[in-house]
């Protein structure tokens, strides 16, 4: 259909399932674990559940849709879709990667301190001088952090530089089920402890007049937008590397169930031991602990003094810590990995460019960028908040448009639904052109006139992905 550089790669995945665990692997990541389950808690525990379904139906899916449709209709990234479709577009493109890769060079800070508590987990660093007093520590020692910083780049270079199958392939089917199982580990740990309930309780009892506050609903939808790695980015890449006339519409239902649903069931682990730390403390709230609850705190802070707080000592600290912060690097790990790989294939679509020089390029430039951020932690808000947040939205709902309006949409669904498990109707469209474009201008819009730092576009997005 369209004429392929012979420079440009033709790679592809093995299997249909190395792609949809790639794809889980790129949606799930570090706030699928600290802070789903508190933005349930804060916005009418199980009542939340309802606008974030909606979301997930009404922009989740079909973006997610759109992106392997993108990505597998013109056989490239974002950057070779858009000018496809018109020349003029092709600066869309770069802007998305460009913000993939700005991105990259934070997350992979935030995910080198992970890295580092793995191995303060076998020790039980925060026995004597406390989590919170650790973490600070950390993050104002740079040259602690490098360890972790070094390491994560190295393992990600690694995996992206082995290629699509031979890489990223091999290690998303390892690392997503040793992720869920690892994490059914904590949640039968958390959900046995003495007072769980309690905390279950404060998670999914639902409060129903939340549902009449607009706030609940941008959190919900501001969720999903981020947590789903829809960012005309690494999706479309995935999607390139599947053969012609495969099925995408159900591969893109799988992904963002299996997404979510680790949300929700990573939730029982994270509030049945703070219902036990409420047990302990004899507190009848949750806010009354005095400890995060969410973010980057929760999993730095307050999971770290739980597991001081569990039956059997420093041995059994030591395990359920090292098992938290291996979930939750390999969350991060799979993410990283899909940021990496659109940024190659931008630059291998364009200028030929192998993906051996590519990827060590681009690990090296974002090693190099990455150290600011190590030296000035105080720079990740304000870049995450233009790279991460703002433009984010901004090119989703660019992407929208230009497949909602300079493109048909039609053409996409005709192309899809011979080999479609899960036919795409006219609701597609209809979900792309108008429901997707308003729900980001009204995002925009909160978060310019919000104060919340935890609105869906303040603050980290490092916490979504």
């Amino acid at each position: 259909m369209w004429e392929i550089s012979m420079a440009e790669s033709r790679e592809y995945w093995m299997r249909r399932r190395g792609f949809i665990l790639a794809a889980i692997g790129s949606a799930i990541g570090l706030g699928n674990i600290w802070r789903f389950s508190w933005l349930a808690y804060r916005n009418g525990g199980g009542a939340f559940l309802v606008p974030y379904f909606i979301a997930l139906l009404s922009i989740g899916v079909p973006l997610l849709i759109l992106e392997f449709l993108l990505g597998n209709y013109f056989q490239g990234s974002s950057v070779t879709a858009f000018k496809r479709i018109r020349d003029q577009l092709e600066i869309i493109g770069w802007i998305a990667i460009l913000d993939v890769f700005i991105i990259g060079t934070y997350y992979s800070v935030v995910l080198g301190w992970v890295m580092d508590y793995i191995g303060y987990s076998a020790v039980v660093a925060w026995k004597d001088v406390g989590a919170g007093d650790l973490f600070n520590n950390l993050t104002s020692n740079p040259w602690i952090q490098l360890i972790g910083f070094t390491i994560t780049w190295f393992i990600t270079w690694i995996t992206v530089y082995k290629g699509v199958s031979g890489g990223i392939e091999r290690a998303s089917t390892f690392a997503i089920p040793v992720l869920w199982f690892l994490s059914a580990i904590l949640v039968i740990r958390g959900i046995t402890l003495a007072g769980a309930d309690v905390g279950i309780n404060w998670y999914l009892k639902p409060d129903w007049a939340r549902l009449a506050d607009g706030k609940v609903w941008i959190d919900a939808f501001g969720q999903i937008l981020f947590t789903l790695s829809v960012m005309a980015g690494p999706l479309v890449v995935y999607a390139k590397y599947m053969p012609r006339n495969s099925e995408l519409p159900n591969s893109a239902w799988i992904t963002a169930f299996a997404n979510c649903g680790f949300s929700f069931f990573f939730g029982f682990a994270t509030w049945g031991i703070i219902g036990y730390m409420m047990s302990l403390q004899g507190v009848t709230t949750p806010a009354d602990l005095n400890v995060p609850l969410g973010g980057a705190g929760l999993a730095f802070v307050t999971i770290p003094t739980a597991t001081s707080l569990l039956p059997g000592g420093t041995a059994v600290a030591a395990v359920f810590g090292t098992i938290f912060f291996i979930i939750l690097w390999l969350a991060g790990y799979t993410s990283l990995i899909s940021i990496v790989e659109p940024v190659h294939a931008a630059l291998n679509e364009k200028f030929g460019t192998s993906r051996k020089l590519n990827v060590t390029l681009i690990t090296i430039l974002s090693y190099i960028i990455g150290l600011t951020f190590i030296f000035r932690v105080d720079l990740i808000d304000p870049v995450d908040f233009i790279a991460g947040s703002t433009n984010l939205v901004w090119v989703v709902l660019l992407e929208a448009v230009i497949a909602g309006y300079f493109y048909s949409l039609k053409k996409l669904r005709d192309y899809a639904n011979p080999y479609a498990e899960l036919k795409l109707g006219e609701w597609f469209d209809f979900l792309i052109r108008y429901v997707v474009p308003i729900i980001m201008g009204i995002i925009l819009v909160y978060g310019l006139i919000s104060t919340d730092t935890m609105s869906p576009i303040s603050g980290l997005v490092l916490i979504l992905l």
